[in-house]
């Protein structure tokens, strides 16, 4: 079964907050004929684009990607590298390939946080404002039965109703039964005890590392009601003994100093897109609780694919 094999070799070499979604039901496995390994990836365009990066010994990456190109090559396909993590970039460096910087992925590390100072003054009020109107947070352990997971479920439709959003996936979850039933959730109950927002806690490959996917709230939720799933979420990663807390890529932001013409477009793009305004709502957001953001690139072989990669990428998220 390549599900299962997938798996085993996740369990051994797994890295990365988004290494769960390799195994993810849109994914097509590559396994590698000389060593332990496989790349996860969809087929869109004429591109082959890999979540991420081979999951494999970090000393067999560049065979395993020289196998991956030629392999590509013969189905007609090129290759596309999306979210790989700045430590890798040496790998597809001496592969001759380019890069694209498409965002920074949050990172808080848990031993120094607290709500203590000025700078957390709103967060606080916010915080007390809840707990003053009977709302509350509680962890629900997996499994669940599918009366709470249909409440959740409403939740979700007003959500993506309210924001204008259909689903997404490829390096992110959707709405699914069968996936959030075997998740731990955190909930926000108002007073009579409805689900006014909730968080799912998915598996995180990283090493020390708790990560969530989907986070939703209905329309008439408290404007902090997202973040009291966060400190919630911070508690549960503490009791878990994990060091750090993966909040997930913010697309489009971080790119200062652009390096190269690519980068040059998609910040002058950036600026006038109305998602953009999306994006930067989040960054304030995960502002609040990052104390590391980590660059996050786009590779590919050369400048004439970023002509065709971004509708691909569109097609490849689309459940």
């Amino acid at each position: 079964n390549y599900k299962e094999r997938a798996a085993f070799l996740l369990s051994e070499f797994g890295n990365s907050a988004v290494d769960h979604f390799k195994l993810y039901k849109d994914k097509l496995f590559f396994f590698s004929d000389l060593h332990d390994a496989f790349i996860a990836y969809r087929i869109s365009g004429g591109f082959a684009i890999v979540l991420g990066e081979p999951v494999c010994a970090a000393e067999n990456k560049i065979e395993v990607l020289k196998e991956f190109d030629r392999q590509c090559r013969k189905m007609g396909l090129k290759p596309a590298f999306y979210r790989v993590d700045e430590d890798s970039i040496p790998w597809f460096n001496q592969l001759k390939k380019q890069r694209l910087m498409i965002g920074q992925e949050a990172i808080l590390e848990i031993d120094k946080f607290n709500l203590e100072g000025r700078d957390k003054k709103s967060l606080r009020n916010g915080l007390n404002s809840l707990q003053k109107k009977g709302f509350t947070t509680m962890v629900r352990k997996a499994p669940h039965e599918t009366e709470f997971l249909s409440e959740l479920k409403k939740v979700s439709d007003e959500w993506l109703e309210s924001i204008g959003k259909k689903e997404f996936i490829f390096s992110q979850g959707m709405f699914d039964l069968n996936e959030l039933k075997k998740q731990d959730i955190i909930t926000l109950n108002d007073e009579n005890g409805n689900v006014k927002a909730f968080l799912n806690i998915i598996p995180d490959y990283a090493e020390d590392e708790c990560t969530y996917d989907l986070i939703r709230k209905t329309d008439d939720a408290p404007a902090a009601a997202m973040d009291a799933l966060v400190i919630k979420l911070i508690e549960y990663a503490r009791g878990e003994n994990r060091l750090f807390l993966n909040l997930g890529m913010v697309p489009l932001t971080g790119i200062t100093e652009p390096d190269n013409t690519a980068e040059q477009i998609i910040k002058i793009a950036a600026d006038k897109i109305k998602r953009f305004q999306h994006y930067k709502g989040l960054r304030e957001f995960k502002e609040k609780y990052a104390t590391i953001w980590e660059n996050k690139y786009l590779v590919y072989d050369n400048d004439f694919d970023l002509m065709q990669l971004p509708l691909a990428i569109n097609q490849v998220m689309k459940p």
